[in-house]
């Protein structure tokens, strides 16, 4: 069962939120002169829209170590955000989430926060404030009124500097050659333990997936099944799984756990790494 207070309408979707995650450190490699090992800190990403899709840009801006500006007039849609993790404080103005996110700015730290009003308003008020966002997105409908009348403020902000994120992150393919990976379990422990050992076999050096199984599990540990996605080398899959192999033999992994993966061929390989006991 999924949390109550989570709608599988409202939760987002980890693969979902891994990739715009990897659109994110790829669009600091080349735009912004930060350490990947430093991801996003010190920079706002400012977004239009704070539904679902919305809520998986934050997650990523987060686990990315980025701090978050979710402007949306629907309180429904932030009172969602805030039950599913994507948003920490849900304000009614600029000023307000001007006071929330300053500090947090200056000091670096990873925050999210929902501004209930329409971006018309509120996107020429940044504008005449000098507020200035590092990355800029329009998840919201291109057609709607609201839209239009902020499109002149948003133009401004990207002339001035703001890098715009596409709305595909979400479909797009892995790069570098990389599969997506899904281990799965039935306990939080046994999860954390998955992780753990995947995070071992990764180079010390590849900063931008050892920040997401670092960072990601403290986003996603209500999601239902429980589960972890990594983008991985071929050569690295058959080394997880023996290492998944290993502790399920050693007691390490002790409720049901699965990995699974797409080849290049685009079929699923999955192997049950240990199933429910059997009952008389």
């Amino acid at each position: 069962m999924t949390d109550p207070d989570i709608s599988s309408l409202t939760q987002p979707n980890q693969s979902a939120v891994y990739r715009r995650y990897l659109r994110l450190q790829a669009i600091r490699a080349r735009r912004f002169p930060v350490a990947a090992a430093d991801g996003l800190a010190g920079l706002l990403l400012t977004c239009v829209g704070f539904g679902l899709q919305g809520a998986q840009l934050a997650l990523a801006a987060l686990i990315s170590g980025g701090t978050f500006l979710g402007i949306d007039p629907s309180a429904e849609n932030l009172k969602a955000a805030v039950r599913n993790g994507s948003c920490d404080f849900m304000v009614n103005t600029l000023d307000e989430s001007l006071r929330v996110l300053k500090n947090e700015l200056r000091k670096k730290k990873a925050l999210s926060v929902g501004l209930l009003g329409e971006a018309a308003a509120i996107l020429p008020a940044m504008v005449e404030r000098g507020v200035q966002p590092d990355l800029i997105a329009e998840l919201r409908a291109s057609d709607s009124e609201s839209a239009r009348l902020g499109q002149p403020a948003l133009n401004t902000l990207i002339e001035h500097g703001a890098v715009r994120i596409d709305n595909e992150a979400a479909s797009d393919s892995l790069d570098g050659g990389l599969f997506e990976v899904i281990w799965t379990a039935a306990s939080l422990p046994d999860l954390r333990r998955m992780d753990e050992l995947a995070l071992q076999l990764l180079p010390a050096d590849d900063s931008i997936r050892r920040r997401w199984l670092q960072h990601a599990p403290g986003y996603f540990h209500r999601q239902r099944p429980l589960q972890r996605i990594l983008g991985m080398h071929a050569e690295e899959v058959p080394r997880l799984a023996e290492a998944f192999k290993n502790a399920v033999a050693a007691g390490e992994i002790q409720s049901p756990a699965t990995v699974a993966w797409l080849t290049a061929d685009g079929l699923e390989e999955t192997i049950v790494l240990k199933s429910l006991p059997r009952t008389s």
